[in-house]
């Protein structure tokens, strides 16, 4: 992910730096030294849409995206950089299959008001696929940024995200028009990311990252990020039905396999584990959810609302900084209690004067910690409050 990450970051600024360049000028990024090629042209119809340049030198330990001597296309670069991180941070964080996460549009994202607190619960709509059941994905903070990048970049320069439609290759249909999401415009029409498109940018991620197991390079698949999320749900203590169902399994021995992913010890000792439990209460992993479960379930994170916004703790966990919340990392701000911060920094400020003035210096210390948490906050609630009026206005 940090590979994906880099790469995105990395094709923008070669996009930026190589647009601004003149033709036959030299530039250089990341190790890498580029001359730009864009003749003139004599008429308007024939002007170029994509950005090219030569890759003319390179440094030690540079990785240039075509051989010395070759002309790099890069706006597919930076394109590419782009959309392997999209992929590969949206199925991190959701686990869905690959058919679903090309299935995703502007419809998908929904969200729920939970009557007791009248918060709202970021969800991301997953439409019938492998086993013709639609389920609602809870959105992490991460995913709901994500997802509004990918947002952006499929609508481009218009106001909303353009109609395309999505070849099945396994049902070889076309699907109707809607609005995509995971879609780019190629030529003058907008095409949905294709599975052989998916794979090779995950295929590149990893071989950039010079991934390997024992000399061999070690490529992903969008569906290993499924086991990946499994995994970790389950080792977070995750009950093991609940995962089941955010995964949209029809049977628990298929999320338990997903798990299987640890080396061979410790798959035993997990084995041992859960018989010793099935022992001591027969039959409690091996049926669905009860209604109870589920209200005990919704009920841990509706506990979580605090003065300030939301705690964020794993689930199951007590609060380990005994409600400390302006110095704990778990706190996702609330916008409207922006003002609230500012009495709380008005009233520190006027308590460091006074502790000052009386040479408390134990308290002068643990005032100016707490201001630097206040100012910091302050900060995290006004970047929330920006993404929540960018999704408002699409």
């Amino acid at each position: 992910m940090r590979t994906a990450d880099e790469l995105r970051t990395h094709g923008a600024a070669l996009l930026e730096r190589a647009a601004s360049t003149a033709h036959g000028e030299d530039f250089t990024i990341a190790g890498v030294t580029y001359r730009r090629h864009d003749p003139p042209v004599r008429t308007a119809i024939l002007a170029r849409v994509r950005v090219w340049a030569e890759v003319i030198a390179v440094e030690a330990d540079a990785k240039p995206p075509v051989p010395v001597g070759k002309r790099a296309d890069i706006t597919a670069l930076e394109a590419d950089g782009f959309w392997g991180w999209a992929v590969a941070a949206t199925l991190k964080e959701t686990g869905v299959r690959l058919e679903e996460l090309l299935e995703l549009t502007q419809l998908s994202l929904r969200h729920y008001v939970a009557p007791t607190t009248n918060t709202i619960v970021p969800l991301l709509h997953i439409v019938p696929s492998k086993n013709d059941q639609e389920r609602l994905i809870p959105m992490s903070p991460e995913l709901v940024k994500i997802l509004l990048e990918v947002q952006r970049r499929a609508r481009g320069t218009s106001d909303t995200v353009p109609l395309s439609t999505r070849y099945d290759p396994n049902d070889k249909t076309f699907s109707d028009a809607l609005p995509h999401l995971f879609a780019r415009l190629l030529g003058p029409t907008q095409n949905v990311l294709s599975y052989q498109v998916v794979r090779k940018l995950l295929i590149g991620i990893a071989a950039h990252a010079g991934l390997n197991d024992g000399g061999s390079p070690v490529t992903f698949t969008p569906h290993d990020f499924r086991r990946l999320l499994a995994t970790e749900l389950v080792g977070s203590g995750l009950p093991l039905h609940i995962v089941s169902t955010l995964l949209g399994h029809l049977n628990l021995e298929t999320t338990r396999g997903y798990t299987a992913v640890f080396p061979e010890q410790a798959i035993q000792a997990h084995h041992a584990f859960i018989e010793r439990r099935r022992r001591t209460r027969p039959g409690h992993e091996a049926r669905a959810a009860s209604g109870t479960e589920w209200a005990e379930f919704e009920q841990h994170f509706l506990l979580r609302r605090v003065a300030l916004g939301t705690c964020h703790r794993p689930y199951a966990t007590p609060c380990v900084h005994e409600h400390a919340c302006i110095k704990c990392r778990f706190l996702q701000m609330d916008p409207a209690q922006i003002g609230r911060l500012e009495d709380m920094a008005n009233n520190a400020q006027e308590r460091l004067a006074e502790a000052r003035q009386h040479k408390w210096l134990g308290e002068v210390s643990a005032l100016e910690e707490t201001l630097v948490h206040l100012r910091r906050r302050e900060e995290e609630a006004a970047r929330v409050r920006e993404a929540v009026e960018d999704q408002s206005r699409y």
